[in-house]
């Protein structure tokens, strides 16, 4: 009896290293003075995955099981800093990481009276949070770390940006966000909106409770759609594509023709980089989508449609580079080269889920 209780043991102290998840280790100090930076950020950029640096600048962190990861480094003051995590290194190698300090905007910050600011507020809110319930449920809790600038060209325009990240309490999806805004942009006329920024999630309280909303809010999305294309799912989880081309070969001048298409034909896996893939050349592409998003009822009441709407919704994504490229966990890599039309207008920063999202995961 005791014999094989000693085994047991044995056996459990020698199969530990198996199930102990791999570290990361590092250290961020000052480019130059090579002085330690204390309290600095460091996160797996759109995850819950993140810490802050020790008094000595040190970090440690459980590496995220996803390929190609950001590990995003940040701190007020200095420029944020970007590695892309390879898994599966050395982990008792020590990364040193260097923060620059940045430079300051020499754009002309927007002096506004109480009443342009709220303006501007709300169009920033609307057209960064969107304009679902997920949006309409959220906050940003330190608005006024915003500041606006005009840019070099276009009436109506406006750029902001934020020396702190932008804090999102999400009461409908569960979670704390902090925003590093890098980008944004907004010009009226032209009903456009591009932005860009790095992400950290944290759980508000136990995340069993958000379940159910979550996965409403996952189907339907760009990231489920973008899974469904790497994984050539279109058909099983609902998509329809098509690749909209001027056409004047009807005599009627020319027009947009949809032509039916499959994710073989415009999605090409990178021979350089693996689990990345790429859809290349600039194209319209227009999306199907056969099932009723959770969310389109909510939209209805908000933007007054009259009268019943087509099942389902489409929407239209238009790469306005040669090419744009998305990895194996559904993330497009770089973002600011498509544009979103139609029904995904509406969905924006508080919609977004973790980079890791499972829907089928128990909680």
């Amino acid at each position: 009896m005791y014999r094989l209780l000693y085994y047991i043991i044995c056996l459990l102290l020698f199969s530990l290293p198996a199930f102990t998840q791999a570290r990361f280790h590092g250290k961020v100090v000052v480019e130059g003075t090579k002085e330690p930076v204390a309290a600095a950020s460091i996160y797996f950029n759109n995850t819950s995955i993140g810490t802050t640096t020790n008094s000595k600048g040190e970090f440690d962190l459980p590496e995220p099981g996803l390929s190609n990861a950001e590990l995003i480094v940040s701190y007020v003051g200095f420029e944020p800093l970007v590695y892309v995590f390879k898994p599966g290194g050395n982990s008792s190698r020590i990364y040193l990481f260097e923060l620059r300090k940045k430079e300051p905007i020499m754009e002309e910050v927007l002096v506004l009276p109480d009443a342009s600011r709220k303006k501007y507020l709300q169009l920033f809110r609307d057209n960064f949070l969107g304009l679902t319930e997920e949006a309409d449920m959220s906050k940003i809790a330190n608005q006024s770390a915003l500041f606006f600038t005009k840019p070099e060209k276009g009436r109506n325009s406006f750029n902001a940006y934020s020396d702190t990240p932008l804090i999102i309490i999400n009461k409908k999806l569960g979670y704390k966000i902090y925003f590093q805004l890098q980008e944004f942009y907004f010009n009226q006329d032209k009903n456009m909106t591009s932005f860009f920024g790095f992400t950290r999630y944290e759980e508000l309280g136990d995340k069993k409770r958000w379940v159910k909303n979550r996965r409403k809010a996952y189907y339907g999305s760009t990231m489920h759609f973008f899974r469904s294309l790497i994984r050539d799912k279109l058909d099983e989880e609902s998509y329809k594509i098509f690749l909209v081309k001027p056409d004047s070969s009807l005599g009627l001048g020319k027009m947009d023709i949809a032509y039916p298409v499959t994710a073989k034909q415009i999605l090409t896996a990178d021979s350089m980089h693996v689990g990345e893939y790429s859809v290349s050349g600039k194209m319209k592409i227009m999306i199907q989508y056969n099932r009723e998003p959770d969310s389109k009822t909510y939209l209805k009441k908000k933007l007054f449609v009259h009268g019943s709407l087509p099942f389902g919704f489409r929407s239209y994504l238009l790469s306005n580079n040669s090419d744009f490229k998305i990895d194996q966990n559904g993330v497009l890599l770089n973002p600011l080269s498509v544009l979103y039309n139609g029904y995904w207008v509406y969905e924006k920063a508080a919609n977004l889920l973790p980079y890791n999202y499972d829907p089928e995961a128990k909680n």
